[in-house]
C-alpha cells in the first residue's frame, strides 16, 4: 500500500502490475503507438473474482508471447 497516494499495486509478472484505489482495479494491456499511450483495462473492486480472471488472461498472454530469461529457463542442477 502506497500511504501518499493510496493505492496497493501487486507484481504479477514482468509487464502485468495491478494497481487498486479500492474502488477499481487497473493493469496494462498494451501500448498505442499512434498516441504514444499506454492502455490500460480496468474493473470494478466489487467484483475481485472476474477481476482477477480477467488478469489471469492477461497473465497467461503474457507467459505464453515472452520468452523466458536465460536464468529462469535453467533446469535446475
Amino acid at each position: 500500500m502506497h500511504i501518499g497516494y493510496g493505492l496497493a499495486l501487486v507484481s504479477v509478472w514482468v509487464g502485468l502490475v495491478v494497481w487498486s484505489d479500492g474502488e477499481r482495479y487497473w493493469w496494462r494491456t498494451g501500448w498505442d503507438a499512434d498516441r504514444k499511450r499506454v492502455i490500460y483495462a480496468r474493473h470494478p473492486a466489487v467484483e475481485p473474482a472476474r477481476a482477477a480472471r480477467r488478469i489471469a488472461f492477461r497473465y497467461a498472454d503474457l507467459c505464453a508471447n515472452q520468452p523466458l530469461s536465460t536464468v529462469i529457463a535453467e533446469p535446475s542442477r
